[in-house]
C-alpha cells in the first residue's frame, strides 16, 4: 500500500497539470508600471500620443479578457495626478511639477470604465526616490526635501541609493494617509494598491526615532506596529471619504518560511505583518508576490497553498513573475493551481510582459469577485432592454434600453451576456461590461451560424453585484426561419443550395459537436469537418465539393448519433 501512494503521489508531481474550468469569477490583473516609463507613458512629451499608448494597452487589456489594472500612480516621491502635496512626474511634460494639457489618472480612470475595467491606484509608499534624476530632488515640494528628519538613505545592491519614509514617526504616518486620502476623494478609482509598504532590509536608520517613539518595547515589533498602525488608520480614513473604496497591498511573497519555500521572508525581513491586515480586517485584497516557479525552492504551489490557507475571507490574488522566462514557460499550469486552490485570480507584473502572450486560460470573459464584506446590493433592479436587427448592418443585432430612473442610481456597469439555452438559463457567456451611462450597444453575428439568438442585460454595481431579476431578449433571422418552418417536418440534417452556396441545416436538441465523414466509390472514409452545434436551428455553410462524396455520414460527439445526410 505504501508502495502505491508513493508512485500515485509522483504521478501526481511529474504529470503535467490539465486546465483548470475557469471560475465563474475572478481577479485578472495586470500592473502597468510608470517608474522608468517601464510600461507607460512611452519615451516621448506629445501628450496626444501618450494617450494614444494608453489607449492601445487598454484595448489590448480588454480584448486579453482580463478585468483589472493596477495603474502606478506615485513613484520617487512624484504623482501621476493632482496632488498638493508632491510635485507632478516630469514623465508627462518633460519637467518635475509641471502639469500638462491632461489628467493621466483622470483620463485613465475614464478610459477603464469604459471598456468595464476596474482600476486601482498603485502606490509606492515608504520608498520615495529610486532614480538617477537629481531634479526631483531638487524640487521644493519633494517629501525629501520638506520634511528631511523624516527620510533615511539605503545603499541598494546595485549601487544606487533609494531614500525611505520612516514609519515610525507619527507625522510620516499622517503624511502619507493625507497623500491617499485626497486621491481617493478626488477621483473615480475602484481601490488602491499599496506597494513598499514596509522597511528596508537592514541596516536601517532608525535608531534615533525609535529612542523617541520606542517606549521600550522590542524594536522589530515596534517597526511592525508602526506599519499596522499605519495601514489601520489608512484603511479608516479613506473608507470614511468613499466607503466603496478597495483598499489592497501587494506584500513579500513569503510571509514566513515553509517547508519547500524559504527566501526572503516579509515578517522578519522587512516587518509586514500582512496575516495581522487580513485577520483584523484592515484590507480587502493582497497580491503577495509569489515570483518563483513549481519545482524549486521557493514552490510556487507551497506559497499559494500557504496565503489562501491563512486569507481570513478576504481576496488573496496571486502576484505571478511574468518577466521571468521560466515563468511564462509554465504560465498556464500557475493560473491553474491557483484555481484547484481557490485563489480569487491572478496578477501579472508586468503589462509589456504579457503584451505578446495571448493567455489560453482567459478564454472568457468574467466578473471580479464580489466583497460582501464592503457592500451587499440584493436589490439592484432589471433590466428592461429590446433587441432588432441593426438597420445600417445585417449582421449585427441592436440591444437598447434606458436608465433614466432613481431605481437605476447604484448601476455602475451593464453585463451582457449570451445564452445557449434560454429555457434553463444554467449557462451564459458573458460578451461585454458596459458603463451605465451608454443606452444601447451592438452584437455581430453571422446570419448562417443559426436562427434564434438569445441574450440578457444585467444591471451591475461598483463592487460587481448583479442584478438577479433578468430577462431573456430572443431574436430571429427571418430569412432563415422561413427555412427552419419548411423543413420542420423532416426532423432530419438536410443539405440546401441556397444561391450559390451551400449549407447543413441541422435541429438539435442540445448542444453538441458534429463531424462530418465522407465515403469515396472505393469505401474510403476521410473527415472533412469538425463543428460546433447550438442548441436549435443550425445553418452551416460547407465546401460545395461534399456533393460530390457517394456517402456522407454526419455524427454527433455528445449524443452519440449518426445520420446519414439526405441531399
Amino acid at each position: 500500500m505504501k508502495h502505491l501512494i508513493i508512485i500515485l503521489i509522483l504521478y501526481l508531481v511529474l504529470t503535467p497539470l490539465d486546465k483548470v474550468a475557469q471560475s465563474s469569477r475572478e481577479t485578472r490583473a495586470v500592473w502597468i508600471s510608470t517608474n522608468y516609463r517601464l510600461d507607460w507613458p512611452p519615451p516621448t512629451f506629445d501628450e496626444e500620443e501618450q494617450k494614444k499608448s494608453l489607449l492601445e494597452i487598454f484595448d489590448d487589456i480588454e480584448s486579453k479578457n482580463l478585468n483589472t489594472i493596477y495603474l502606478q500612480v506615485r513613484s520617487n516621491g512624484t504623482t501621476l495626478f493632482q496632488s498638493s502635496f508632491e510635485p507632478f512626474s516630469p514623465y508627462i511634460t518633460g519637467k518635475v511639477d509641471e502639469f500638462g494639457s491632461y489628467d493621466p489618472l483622470e483620463f485613465a480612470v475614464n478610459e477603464a470604465h469604459k471598456r468595464g475595467l476596474e482600476i486601482h491606484a498603485w502606490i509606492n509608499t515608504m520608498r520615495c526616490f529610486n532614480t538617477s534624476d537629481i531634479s526631483i530632488l531638487e524640487n521644493e515640494k519633494h517629501v525629501s526635501t520638506k520634511y528631511p528628519h523624516w527620510v533615511y538613505k539605503k545603499d541598494e545592491e546595485n549601487g544606487s541609493i533609494s531614500l525611505w519614509l520612516n514609519p515610525g514617526i507619527p507625522e510620516v504616518r499622517q503624511y502619507l494617509i493625507d497623500v491617499i486620502d485626497e486621491l481617493v476623494l478626488d477621483y473615480e478609482i475602484d481601490g488602491v494598491q499599496l506597494d513598499f509598504v514596509r522597511y528596508p532590509q537592514e541596516p536601517i536608520h532608525d535608531t534615533e526615532s525609535y529612542s523617541v517613539y520606542g517606549n521600550g518595547k522590542d524594536i522589530n515589533d515596534w517597526r511592525r506596529e508602526n506599519i499596522n498602525t499605519f495601514i489601520d488608520e489608512l484603511s479608516k480614513k479613506i473608507k470614511t471619504s468613499n466607503p466603496m473604496i478597495k483598499l489592497g497591498v501587494t506584500p513579500i511573497g513569503i510571509y514566513k518560511n515553509i517547508s519547500n519555500a524559504r527566501g526572503l521572508q516579509g515578517y522578519y525581513d522587512v516587518y509586514q505583518d500582512s496575516r495581522e491586515w487580513l485577520s483584523k480586517g484592515y484590507i480587502d485584497y493582497a497580491v503577495p508576490q509569489i515570483y518563483w516557479d513549481i519545482n524549486n525552492n521557493p514552490r510556487f504551489p507551497d506559497l499559494v497553498e500557504d496565503w489562501i490557507s491563512n486569507s481570513y475571507d478576504r481576496n488573496v490574488i496571486i502576484g505571478i513573475a511574468a518577466y521571468r522566462q521560466s515563468i511564462v514557460d509554465e504560465l498556464s499550469e500557475e493560473i491553474n493551481i491557483t484555481r484547484l486552490k481557490n485563489a480569487n485570480g491572478t496578477a501579472f507584473f508586468r503589462y509589456s510582459n504579457i503584451k505578446d502572450i495571448d493567455i489560453s486560460e482567459y478564454d472568457e470573459k468574467v466578473l471580479p469577485p464580489k466583497m460582501d464584506w464592503i457592500m451587499r446590493t440584493d436589490s439592484l433592479p432589471g433590466i428592461n432592454a429590446k433587441i432588432s436587427l441593426d438597420e445600417n448592418h445585417s449582421n449585427k443585432l441592436s440591444i437598447e434600453w434606458e436608465l433614466n430612473s432613481s431605481i437605476y442610481k447604484n448601476v455602475k456597469y451593464l453585463s451582457l451576456y449570451q445564452l445557449d439555452d434560454p429555457t434553463k438559463k444554467n449557462y451564459m457567456k458573458l460578451l461585454k461590461v458596459l458603463p451605465s451611462n451608454l443606452t444601447s450597444t451592438s452584437i455581430s453575428i453571422s446570419d448562417h451560424d443559426k436562427v434564434n439568438y438569445s441574450y440578457t442585460v444585467k444591471s451591475v454595481d461598483q463592487l460587481w453585484n448583479e442584478s438577479n431579476n433578468w430577462e431573456v431578449l430572443n431574436y430571429e433571422v427571418p430569412k432563415l426561419k422561413n427555412i427552419e418552418d419548411k423543413i420542420s417536418k423532416f426532423n432530419k440534417p438536410l443539405l440546401s443550395k441556397i444561391g450559390k452556396q451551400y449549407f447543413l441545416i441541422i435541429n438539435s436538441n442540445q448542444i453538441d459537436q458534429l463531424k462530418i465523414v465522407v465515403e469515396d466509390n472505393e469505401g474510403q472514409q476521410n473527415q472533412i469537418d469538425l463543428r460546433d452545434i447550438s442548441l436549435g436551428m443550425n445553418m452551416l455553410e460547407v465546401n460545395s465539393d461534399i456533393i460530390e462524396y457517394d456517402k456522407i455520414s454526419l455524427m454527433f460527439t455528445n449524443s452519440g448519433r449518426t445520420v446519414e445526410l439526405r441531399k
